[in-house]
């Protein structure tokens, strides 16, 4: 049965969300605010501006607009504070605190124009449709988030209670307990959906910068790095290697391409035993590697790159016998300036008789 089938999926999708580290929490819930932020803050946008047309209710129940003039415009102040923050600020935290204030803001303007108002007996029915702001901010927030939300709205309502008086107080709270269980239970599945969504764009992501022949990164992803200038701001020290097999040519016109992709395939897999997992290794185009060694200095750098070159060459289990030649140099904070200097060192390491470590 579907729902059978459901159910496993969703039981599948919790179990990987609760094996997430800190780390890959924040992440995942960055990408699903950048991912709902247009859809919640236009939403909130045009709620904030519908709700000032309650004015014209608010004349039936009153026969004045005036008595709640102010308070239902003003939550235009709250929605200009809204717009001047969520565009100078796009990090979660900062994001998703001005959409509940915004939210709240609504919810205070119509306790505030309730206060006004001759015949209060249709509060519940506000309360009700105010939970369709707190659906909305959910696509925004983590659970914890939402629930605490819902929870303030009934300290809201209680503490309004004091002063409007409400007739069916009762039936508000015992209406308005089942919504907030509805909304955070909602929001949990949306959660785990938004999940399988978030791994699924993570497998497109890596595909794109991963060689299919080697399975190290490509080019796209150094295009990034640069693009990015992601490594600016290490504080550990930085040493970038490029690494080319020596007369590679030479392997596929003796031993056919089938045997060259092979040996690009070993290279591929022996450096990623072999560098540490905050390394990355980066096919740069045919035979050449580029190695970025994060927090390590050029001296461990080339003694690590000398027992790699090492190992190639005393190697058994290689598709057919080969050597490296490795060029070395200091990350200088310019990224092209380095690759320049590494490529310098790699063409001097050729020049020497190949099968050689050089430093620049």
């Amino acid at each position: 049965m579907k729902i059978i089938t459901n159910a496993k999926s969703l039981i599948s999708l919790f179990k990987d969300y609760r094996t997430m580290t800190c780390e890959d929490l924040e992440d995942f819930y960055q990408s699903k605010c950048d991912y709902y932020q247009d859809y919640v803050g236009i939403s909130l946008i045009a709620g904030a501006l519908v709700s000032v047309m309650y004015i014209f209710s608010d004349r039936f129940l009153n026969g004045s607009f005036f008595p709640t003039l102010i308070p239902r415009f003003s939550i235009l102040a709250v929605l200009l504070l809204f717009l001047i923050i969520t565009n100078f600020f796009k990090s979660r935290g900062i994001t998703v605190f001005i959409d509940y204030v915004l939210g709240h803001g609504m919810v205070l303007a119509t306790i505030w124009s309730i206060y006004h108002l001759d015949i209060k007996v249709h509060a519940s029915e506000g309360f009700i449709i105010m939970n369709l702001i707190f659906i909305t901010l959910g696509f925004v927030s983590r659970p914890r988030e939402i629930a605490l939300s819902s929870l303030v709205f009934i300290l809201e309502i209680l503490i309004s209670n004091l002063f409007n008086h409400y007739e069916n107080l009762e039936i508000i709270i015992a209406l308005q307990i089942p919504c907030a269980i509805a909304v955070f239970c909602s929001h949990c599945l949306l959660t785990l959906v938004y999940l399988d969504h978030y791994r699924v764009q993570q497998k497109l992501e890596l595909a794109m910068v991963t060689d299919p022949l080697t399975q190290v990164y490509n080019r796209h992803l150094l295009e990034k790095i640069v693009t990015k200038n992601a490594l600016i701001d290490a504080k550990e020290p930085v040493t970038i290697a490029m690494l080319d097999i020596d007369f590679f040519k030479q392997v596929n016109d003796e031993h056919g391409h089938y045997t060259g992709d092979l040996t690009l395939l070993y290279m591929g897999q022996m450096l990623s035993k072999q560098t540490h997992d905050n390394d990355y290794v980066i096919r740069f185009g045919g035979e050449e590697f580029i190695i970025i060694l994060k927090e390590c200095d050029v001296n461990n750098a080339c003694a690590r790159m000398e027992q790699f070159r090492r190992d190639i060459e005393a190697s058994k289990d290689t598709p057919v016998p080969f050597t490296i030649s490795v060029g070395i140099s200091k990350y200088t904070g310019d990224f092209a300036k380095t690759i320049q200097n590494v490529d310098h060192a790699l063409y001097k390491a050729k020049n020497s008789g190949r099968n050689c470590v050089v430093v620049v």
